[in-house]
């Protein structure tokens, strides 16, 4: 697991939103309503993956790609 995907792990949606803008196109392709929502700044990455049953290791590594993609 790589230090990105080790952080994504253990952040909120709203720290992950702020520090890399370019994963909410992820967030969206997911069908999730984190975007603008109330609680994303107290909702783990990790706890949005298992309220909306998403495979946890897929849906870390799109976020790290998109933040590899951004920052090439």
């Amino acid at each position: 697991m790589s230090a990105i995907v080790e952080e994504l792990d253990r952040m909120t949606v709203d720290e992950v939103l702020r520090r890399w803008p370019e994963t909410a196109v992820i967030f969206r392709q997911y069908g999730l309503a984190c975007l603008g929502c109330a609680v994303a700044p107290f909702c783990e990455v990790t706890a949005v993956a298992n309220i909306y049953n998403l495979p946890k290791e897929q849906f870390l590594a799109d976020l790290h790609a998109a933040i590899d993609l951004a920052h090439q």
